[in-house]
């Protein structure tokens, strides 16, 4: 699943490589996406299926926005951008 979550994030544009080869967004948000599974104990899976609950810990008022800030709200950026590839695989839309 988060294969698909940085090809997702690849297709809306995210850059996968900076121009110097250095990691860049999609796999950033990938990765990042991984420490909130770690941390929360979830599968990929799990964390989809719990993702409104999630965002709601990371955000500005949840228990865990402390991490949810780090590196300039990278956490929740990609807990956000997770959470729309979500909606689209279950739903559909323009980017399915």
């Amino acid at each position: 699943m988060l294969n698909q979550f940085q090809a997702y994030l690849v297709q809306r544009g995210y850059k996968k490589f900076s121009i110097y080869g250095n990691p860049s967004t999609a796999i950033d948000y990938a990765w990042r996406v991984v420490k909130v599974c770690e941390k929360e104990n979830y599968t990929a899976k799990q964390l989809a299926e719990n993702i409104n609950t999630i965002l709601e810990q990371y955000g500005h008022r949840g228990d865990k926005w402390t991490i949810g800030r780090r590196s300039h709200e990278s956490y929740i950026n990609a807990l956000k951008q997770f959470r729309k590839f979500v909606l689209v695989q279950r739903f559909g839309g323009v980017n399915a």
